[in-house]
């Protein structure tokens, strides 16, 4: 019984991080990793700005829209809880 309620503790608060670390604290650094990803995809030389974005306690995902198309990308941890935070282009 210690033992669930120590994990369940434990999951809480590790909750409680993903979710100021991903949803309430500056996402600043994230939209810039996330637009050189959209630029590996089209030319950052052109005009294009950010349409959309959107915050979960498991990552973050934006859309960068150019008058040729759009790009998703998504942004989340490398280890789920912690490491660097990683951006990969979705698949169109």
């Amino acid at each position: 019984m210690k033992v669930a309620r120590g994990l369940l503790i434990i999951l809480a608060l590790l909750s409680v991080w993903m979710t100021f670390d991903n949803v309430l604290s500056d996402d600043v650094p994230s939209q810039a990793l996330a637009q050189q990803a959209a630029c590996t995809v089209k030319k950052c030389s052109e005009q294009h700005g950010m349409t959309r974005m959107s915050k979960t306690p498991i990552g973050q995902s934006f859309e960068f829209t150019w008058s040729t198309g759009t790009v998703s990308v998504t942004c989340r941890r490398e280890y789920f809880f912690v490491g660097t935070r990683l951006c990969k282009v979705d698949a169109p």
